[in-house]
């Protein structure tokens, strides 16, 4: 499932088995959409500013993000224009949207593309040589988390490298994380997220286990544990914060998103 906020109306939307279910503030299930074929197959939820809803979507064969409405009805579809040459196969499957900007990123392909609201290329990255990958490696490595902050950052994991990273705009890379399963290692990253003191939020899935990282991407400390009680998480995937300092997680065996609280010393 992907998960998104929206911080101006403290709504959360959910993406699973292509329906988006709309969640009120108090975490009542308020709207959903999408169970029909005129949406495509969604593979992403985003909110803008406006409260108007952004779905990445295969539709008609075709990748497009179509701008809908409170309700999800669409109003419009943005096509994502100007691509360079060597962006011409771009197919993303993943997207965030922050401050007036576009986000996509395609997982196996490696690349990430910042584009206006109009859907306007504004800058591409090739991951591949970043990542100081081998030709062999090609097929091989997947982006796991994807996420972008208020700066124009995009975060990013890899699951198979062990590893999280910031891109900033300028297309500079820091890395951090190693494969550990003592407190600040990794064993499979998933979710990624910054919350509004600059912090890195990543999901452990082996772990069950949120790590946070500060601003200088040094490890803090860590939360959760795998299991079935109500504080514990179960394969968590995808995550995201609001405003509030409240984090929402993501997983599997039905468990739907569990809701923990950021507390400041």
């Amino acid at each position: 499932s992907r998960i998104a906020v929206d911080r101006e109306r403290n709504e959360v939307y959910v993406l699973y088995q292509n329906v988006v279910r709309v969640f009120n503030d108090s975490g009542m299930e308020v709207y959903r959409f999408g169970d029909d074929a005129d949406l495509g197959q969604i593979a992403d939820v985003a909110v803008d500013e406006r409260g108007d809803i952004l779905l990445l979507t295969l539709l008609d064969s075709r990748t497009t993000i179509i701008r809908c409405d409170y309700r999800g009805r669409p109003q419009s579809e943005i096509a994502l224009t100007g691509l360079p040459p060597e962006f011409s196969d771009f197919s993303p499957n993943r997207m965030a949207y922050r401050r007036g900007h576009l986000y996509l990123a395609s997982t196996m392909g490696l690349k990430v593309v910042t584009a206006d609201r109009q859907g306007h290329f504004v800058r591409g990255v090739d991951l591949f040589p970043l990542f100081e990958l081998e030709e062999k490696d090609r097929g091989a490595v997947e982006l796991g988390g994807f996420n972008a902050d208020d700066e124009g950052n995009v975060l990013l994991t890899a699951p198979v490298l062990f590893r999280a990273f910031v891109l900033a705009p300028d297309g500079t890379l820091r890395w951090f994380g190693k494969a550990s399963s003592a407190p600040g290692g990794f064993n499979i990253v998933g979710g990624i997220v910054r919350d509004r003191r600059g912090n890195v939020l990543v999901v452990d899935r082996l772990k069950g286990s949120v790590l946070i990282f500060d601003p200088k991407l040094v490890f803090v400390t860590q939360f959760s544990t795998r299991g079935y009680k109500a504080n514990q998480l179960l394969f968590p995937a995808d995550l995201t914060v609001d405003d509030r300092d409240r984090v929402y997680v993501t997983q599997m065996g039905r468990r739907g998103v569990s809701v923990f609280k950021l507390a400041y010393r």
